[in-house]
């Protein structure tokens, strides 16, 4: 898919708060339709932040999201609740997995498309062949899956509700380096199949070479933005973010 160059998703002046602290200093954000987006930051840089005030799960201080539909309107989130942030097709994968437990593979996926009026068993496959092994396991009580079958399975979830803006929190925390490959992987084909994808992550190299643009964040504010590639050979980035100098 080539990426768009109408704007899906716009961050005007954003400020977040939690009680008296400031967790967002007014930040500026654009992302694209078809675009894979990175967020990088260190721990407290309000990458997390940024992704649940989109997803409506916290409540700016002042500042706009507007969210572009596909027939052109303009729906602004910070007005919204979470539950109808998602039914404009933003769909968040919480940071941890969050998966239900006492619940099979299976049962959690379909609990994935609730929302949505219809949905069919294609749905399914098409996530199955993403993830062959989520299918394997499909009866399995999703609590005994090891943490990277449970990243596939949350990811799996979100793309039930047919997102059209996908909303990933550090996919690869606690993984392996091989299962981590795996995740960036399926997160890529994700994007070429058309969905929007904004990627909060500390493993900056693997984002950076994954995504089209990126913001880094530093103490709430946005420091640095530029397309992905140029990021990587940046001196301020690769010498705070990517551990060489």
């Amino acid at each position: 898919m080539t990426v768009g160059d109408s704007l899906m998703l716009k961050l005007e002046g954003l400020k977040v708060a939690y009680g008296a602290v400031e967790a967002l200093h007014g930040i500026d954000l654009e992302v694209r339709r078809g675009e894979l987006v990175s967020i990088l930051g260190a721990n407290g840089a309000g990458k997390s932040t940024t992704l649940m005030a989109v997803s409506g799960l916290v409540k700016p201080k002042s500042g706009r999201i507007i969210f572009y539909t596909d027939d052109g309107r303009q729906e602004y989130l910070e007005n919204l609740r979470s539950h109808q942030v998602v039914g404009l097709g933003v769909i968040q994968v919480p940071e941890g997995r969050r998966v239900f437990g006492p619940m099979t593979v299976e049962e959690n996926l379909k609990l994935g498309a609730f929302s949505r009026k219809k949905w069919s068993e294609d749905d399914l496959k098409k996530v199955y062949q993403l993830f062959p092994r989520l299918e394997e396991r499909r009866h399995q009580m999703s609590g005994t899956l090891s943490g990277g079958e449970q990243q596939m399975l949350a990811i799996g979830r979100a793309l039930m509700a047919a997102p059209k803006l996908l909303l990933l929190d550090e996919p690869s925390l606690g993984l392996a380096p091989m299962l981590v490959k795996s995740i960036f992987k399926a997160i890529k084909e994700i994007n070429l199949s058309g969905v929007t994808v904004i990627l909060v992550e500390q493993n900056a190299r693997a984002a950076l070479k994954l995504a089209n643009r990126a913001y880094v964040l530093d103490v709430g504010s946005v420091v640095l933005t530029g397309c992905a590639e140029a990021l990587l050979t940046d001196e301020k980035v690769r010498e705070f973010y990517l551990g060489t100098r």
